[in-house]
């Protein structure tokens, strides 16, 4: 298991710069990773996710647009590595993921295939993924499990 990388998917990320369920646990794995030159990589649609995530807020009058543009300056800033490599190899091996775990669309796939191809852990706070994937892929990590004082 690669430790110098991990991937994270948006509903974990966006933890970091709203103020959600287990922020604080996400923060604390955001400095974790920062003070240990751990790098955090994000498939493209990442990109597309959280805009449209933080767009959506708006819509729903839970952010100003000002506010949602500072969010997403804010998420921009944080420094993840945006992999656009590899599109067919990633999006087939997320189509088979997709499959094999029934999930209702490949989004979400594209996560496990790029922390498959990287040979890192992936992290999510998204429970319907959690909930399809947990006790058969090792290298998958669910935000609500993660214990603080175990690092203190």
């Amino acid at each position: 298991m690669n430790d110098n990388i991990v991937v994270v998917d948006a509903s974990l990320a966006l933890k970091w710069v709203t103020v959600e369920q287990d922020t604080v646990k996400a923060k604390h794995l955001l400095n974790r990773w920062g003070n240990a030159g751990t790098k955090i990589a994000v498939p493209a649609l990442f990109i597309y996710e959280v805009t449209n995530i933080i767009y959506r807020k708006t819509v729903t009058k839970e952010l100003f647009l000002d506010e949602a543009l500072q969010i997403l300056t804010e998420m921009f800033s944080i420094g993840m590595s945006v992999d656009f490599s590899l599109h067919e190899y990633i999006s087939t091996q997320a189509m088979m993921h997709a499959h094999r775990f029934s999930l209702p669309a490949a989004y979400d796939a594209h996560y496990l295939a790029l922390s498959m191809n990287k040979g890192c852990e992936f992290w999510t706070a998204d429970k319907r993924l959690w909930n399809a994937v947990k006790g058969k892929l090792d290298w998958v990590r669910w935000l609500e499990d993660y214990e603080i004082e175990q690092d203190a």
